[in-house]
């Protein structure tokens, strides 16, 4: 039978709260290591990049953001600055 006063029950109830706190801590970890993917690419390599919404382009790395990787363009107008996911980039060679 259930005893709520029982000192076996009483301590699985502070058992509880640890667990929460460290189920906390594990997945707040693997949420930020989702957001930090590491990129094989750097800031100022050429690459080129294949999406079938951006186009095929060829640039240099300007900005890394986590997974996505910000190319800039050697377009007419400027140098247009265009997002590819870092999986979706290669080396052209």
């Amino acid at each position: 039978m259930f005893d709520p006063k029982r000192r076996h029950t009483m301590r699985e109830g502070g058992r509880h709260y640890v667990l929460a706190g460290r189920l906390h801590r594990v997945f707040a970890r693997a949420a930020e290591q989702a957001k930090s993917a590491s990129s094989p690419f750097k800031v100022g390599d050429y690459v080129s990049g294949d999406d079938p919404f951006n186009g095929s382009r060829e640039g240099v790395v300007a900005v890394v953001n986590g997974s996505s990787i910000g190319l800039r363009t050697s377009a007419p107008g400027g140098g247009a600055l265009v997002y590819y996911d870092y999986r979706q980039v290669r080396r052209p060679w």
